[in-house]
């Protein structure tokens, strides 16, 4: 995630645009937030962009990561909080939620989530096909005070 948060806007123009979306002002500030935040709910980008005082609605803000999803820039994903949250990692991999943060974090092993998907395709329904695998884990730090 830190050579996304080394992005120029250059960069996330090209993005923004291979994935078909015009690089606006607005999907450009966006975007940018996400990447510094890695995996966010619309409310904090909202937030993270000023939050009253952003230049964008928080209106706004739900538009443009709803098209960023559906262009694949960005993923939807659930959270043990009851709540969605955007992951600016599109691709498949296994999440570390930190109950005693409510942090997430990206947990990479191409291996085991290759592994994981042969073991689910095996295991499947006739007529199902595997889209993607995602697997939360919930760790805590037993020295961190709750």
């Amino acid at each position: 995630m830190e050579e996304l948060q080394n992005l120029t806007g250059e960069d996330i123009r090209e993005r923004l645009n291979r994935h078909g979306l015009k690089a606006t002002p607005q999907r450009v500030l966006v975007y940018e937030a996400m990447c510094r935040l890695g995996h966010a709910s619309a409310d904090s980008v909202y937030r993270h962009l000023g939050g009253p005082g952003s230049p964008l609605t928080i209106a706004t803000v739900y538009n443009v990561l709803e098209s960023m999803t559906e262009s694949g820039l960005l993923a939807l994903r659930p959270s043990f909080r009851g709540k969605m949250f955007f992951d600016v990692n599109a691709d498949s991999h296994f999440h570390i939620y930190r109950k005693d943060t409510g942090t997430v974090s990206d947990l990479r092993d191409e291996k085991l989530l290759e592994a994981v998907g042969e073991g689910i395709r095996a295991i499947l329904p006739d007529g199902l096909v595997l889209d993607r695998v995602e697997i939360q884990l919930v760790c805590h730090d037993p020295n961190h005070e709750r």
